[in-house]
């Protein structure tokens, strides 16, 4: 990041997208100094992006962040935010009900104990996010389907999922954690975090944001079928898994999102596919004009692997996320002075990318 380096204003408005090299993570200013960390990706020393970006825009996180969230478990949303939650000790720490589960606990725990390969599924990394908890008598505020989670001055915070459920039925497959008999130890099956993503509505003045999360198709149904989730549209959207197809519902840009949004993105990849792919980026683009990615994906690369499709199937169940070396990283910040009326600005940082341009470099 550079210059333009400096913090917001007080009555401004900022929303900066970091990614994708490492994971995602979001930075939000809300307004009065009071900032917002959601999801946590590190660099290739494994130092949290945002409190990289914080301390460059001279924020002191451990005085100015009031609320830290984990929307879900998934390696490239959560790594360091065990880290996050130590530094911003004075902040609130949500997530999903249904990690605070004594089963979903209870699971973890024995994982720990089995010493099982957990690299990459977050298991370790929720683990270390509520011992640092226990240690420091810091209870969650837990997510739920329309649910106020903060008010900060004039700002609130909604969850709008998971709804009840898929709460329930992620309870269910708990039970999948732990290998069966005649399973390697070494490999657990997927547990689908995506069906429990913490999807999130900002309100703050004439300021309304959506984040998407890797909220899929099931969990947004629930969320346009609610009749108790915050009126209004929003006029900022990140974009849901990637940019992912199956992630994407015509309602919410109907009924959720201004008329031309602007649409912010983060892509993925991993092994022989990488999200959004063209149809993705096609699908997005139709929808809004205004639409950016935090980085380019080279397609051409994506096809081949070298690797069996034994080993890719083995990969996928045991949740791990594998980066590719020298992936780039990108940055995107939006701002907008509240209760202006004024359009937003957008800042595109070393990789970011207008979504047009975002395949065929």
């Amino acid at each position: 990041m550079t210059e333009t380096n400096r913090p917001p204003g007080k009555g401004e408005f900022e929303l900066t997208l970091l990614g994708p090299g490492y994971g995602e993570s979001i930075v939000l200013h809300v307004g009065d100094g009071a900032w917002i960390l959601i999801d946590s990706c590190i660099d290739a020393a494994g130092t949290p992006r945002a409190l990289q970006y914080l301390e460059s825009i001279d924020v002191d996180p451990s005085q100015a962040v009031v609320l830290v969230v984990a929307t879900h478990w998934h390696d490239d949303h959560i790594r360091g935010m065990a880290q996050l939650v130590e530094i911003c000790d004075e902040a609130v720490f949500c997530c999903a009900g249904v990690l605070c589960r004594e089963e979903f606990l209870a699971a973890v725990d024995a994982l720990e104990k089995r010493h099982l390969s957990v690299a990459g599924s977050g298991v370790r990394e929720i683990h270390s996010v509520f011992s640092r908890l226990v240690q420091a008598a810091r209870k969650p505020t837990l997510a739920s389907a329309d649910r106020r989670v903060l008010v900060q001055g004039g700002c609130e915070i909604w969850s709008l999922s998971p709804d009840d459920a898929l709460f329930l039925d992620f309870l269910r497959s708990i039970e999948r954690l732990f290998p069966g008999e005649g399973q390697s130890k070494t490999r657990i099956p997927a547990l689908s975090p995506n069906e429990v993503a913490v999807a999130l509505w900002i309100g703050v003045a004439d300021v309304a944001v959506l984040l998407g999360s890797d909220l899929e198709k099931r969990g947004w149904t629930g969320v346009l079928q609610s009749r108790s989730r915050p009126a209004g549209r929003a006029s900022v959207f990140k974009v849901p898994h990637h940019g992912s197809e199956n992630a994407h519902e015509d309602g919410v840009w109907e009924r959720i999102l201004v008329p031309d949004p602007l649409a912010v993105l983060t892509p993925w990849r991993r092994g022989r596919g990488s999200l959004p792919n063209r149809r993705d980026v096609q699908r997005i683009l139709s929808c809004t004009t205004n639409a950016y990615a935090t980085a380019r994906i080279d397609q051409s690369g994506s096809a081949r692997t070298g690797r069996g499709r034994t080993v890719e199937r083995t990969i996928q169940e045991s949740g791990v996320t594998l980066r590719p070396v020298g992936a780039s990283s990108g940055a995107l910040r939006l701002r907008r002075p509240l209760g202006s009326g004024r359009p937003w600005t957008v800042e595109k940082f070393g990789s970011a990318c207008r979504l047009q341009d975002f395949i065929g470099q």
